[in-house]
């Protein structure tokens, strides 16, 4: 999509910058030219927090994949807030479920329905992968 510049002496990086520098995940998602690139989701009334997403690209022969989403829950305020993606903004059905993985570090915060929220730091961002549940073809209604 675009690329990334450093603008420091790369053997002086801040953990920060190695954490998204050296992140695979971070990078292929970023770099990927499969999907169109991400756009603003939803913001706070407060103004102060937005969520920003990006469909990623998802394939599979013998399964029903719906696309899985990128999105990054971004607080420019003064304190922590608690910021929601819910299944509208990135065009999920409401009754479906999906998992929720913390890109940064890898973790998998669980399965989630309908929305989800996290706790964003002040002037801080939580970049996760949404990717909802897989119905495999052979069971899935539609495809009979």
């Amino acid at each position: 999509q675009s690329p990334l510049i450093v603008a420091t002496d790369v053997r002086n990086m801040t953990h920060v910058m190695n954490q998204t520098l050296l992140n695979s995940e971070v990078i292929a998602l970023h770099q990927s030219t499969e999907t169109k690139p991400g756009r603003l989701l939803s913001e706070c009334g407060s103004l102060t927090c937005q969520v920003w997403g990006r469909e990623i690209p998802t394939t599979q022969l013998d399964l029903e994949v719906p696309k899985g989403w990128m999105v990054a829950l971004v607080n420019t305020g003064s304190s922590d807030q608690n910021i929601t993606v819910t299944w509208t903004d990135i065009a999920l059905p409401l009754n479906s479920t999906a998992s929720v993985h913390n890109v940064w570090d890898g973790t998998l915060f669980g399965s989630a329905s309908e929305r989800w929220t996290a706790s964003v730091p002040s002037h801080g961002t939580m970049l996760v992968r949404i990717q909802p549940d897989i119905v495999s073809k052979s069971r899935h209604p539609l495809m009979h």
